[in-house]
Formats: structure tokens, C-alpha cells, sequence
């Protein structure tokens, strides 16, 4: 599943192939955001968010590493202002379910870049491109059967996730 993902991102990413967003669509990154922190409060929601501040640290720490990957990573992050990851897996089912009713309302069909399934497994990715539609400024990845969420927000070039695609899927 990982690899029919990373092939479909690569082809979506080298053809620069991303509709362009609509007025309604400028705050989906924040929305998701504001919802995982609504839920935070719950028994077993549990939810990390990095602002400017906080990926600040972990880009500085990413620049002294020797490692080539987490280099080339930060060439992927270098407009990234936000990242918020939530893990309800362990939540009451009624919360579970409410969570992710309220987040489809949330997600919009219309920004749906990938959905693989593995059995009962489901990852569904959304990108929500800039105005011009080069370039995504919010990228979502949702895994509901395993109660995971993770919102990027910012600038990610498709240009710079083609290329580090090409070079990480041979």
C-alpha cells in the first residue's frame, strides 16, 4: 500500500496535476486543526501540535543532523509553519465516531488526492493546493481504522515532493 501511495503522489507531483482551490477551501488545515483540539480534551485523544516555534527547534535539530534523509526532509518542511498529528485509536467508540463524522464534514471530497485500502485498513490523503494550484498548502492524512490524523499546513512544493519521491521510491 505504501508503495501505490508514494506512486501516486510521484505522478500527481511530476505532473503539477492539483485543481485550483476555492475561497472556501483557505482555512481546511486550521479547521482540522481546531477540531483535534476541540477533541484533545477527551479520555485517550491525544494530539501534538507544532507551531512556528516548535518546528523551528526541529528543523535546527534536522540541520545538524549527518543523516542524508532527514536533510533532504527539511528541504520538504522549509515553508512548513504547522504540524498537528492526532491519535484517537484508544478513544470511547462514541467519540471515535463523532470525531471523524465531524471531520469528513470538514474534508472535502473535492480535495481528495489519494484513498488506499489494505484489507480493512484505510488511508485517505487530501491536498488542498494554493490559488494557482502548483503547490499544496495543506496536506491531511487521515487513517480512521487506526484513529490517526495528521494536518500539514504551510507551503509543501510539489516540485521539491517530486523530486524527493524520485530519489526515495527506486
Amino acid at each position: 500500500m505504501r508503495k501505490t501511495i508514494i506512486t501516486f503522489i510521484t505522478l500527481v507531483a511530476l505532473t503539477g496535476w492539483i485543481a485550483p482551490a476555492e475561497a472556501s477551501a483557505i482555512d481546511h488545515g486550521k479547521r482540522v486543526t481546531l477540531l483535534m483540539k476541540e477533541y484533545s480534551g477527551h479520555t485517550d485523544f491525544q494530539m501534538i501540535n507544532l507551531g512556528r516555534l516548535g518546528l523551528s527547534v526541529v528543523k535546527a535539530a534536522m540541520r545538524r543532523s549527518s543523516d542524508k534523509d532527514a536533510q533532504e526532509l527539511l528541504s520538504l518542511m522549509r515553508d512548513v509553519n504547522q504540524v498537528s498529528i492526532a491519535s484517537y485509536d484508544d478513544c470511547e467508540a462514541s467519540v471515535k465516531r463523532d470525531f471523524e463524522s465531524r471531520l469528513s464534514k470538514v474534508l472535502k471530497k473535492d480535495f481528495l488526492l489519494v484513498e488506499a485500502k489494505d484489507g480493512d485498513e484505510k488511508v485517505r490523503i487530501f491536498a488542498v493546493p494554493t490559488d494557482d494550484g502548483n503547490d499544496i498548502k495543506n496536506l491531511i492524512i487521515s487513517a480512521p481504522g487506526s484513529g490517526a490524523l495528521i494536518c500539514v499546513s504551510g507551503l509543501i512544493r510539489t516540485s521539491d515532493v517530486a523530486g524527493f519521491l524520485e530519489t526515495h521510491s527506486k
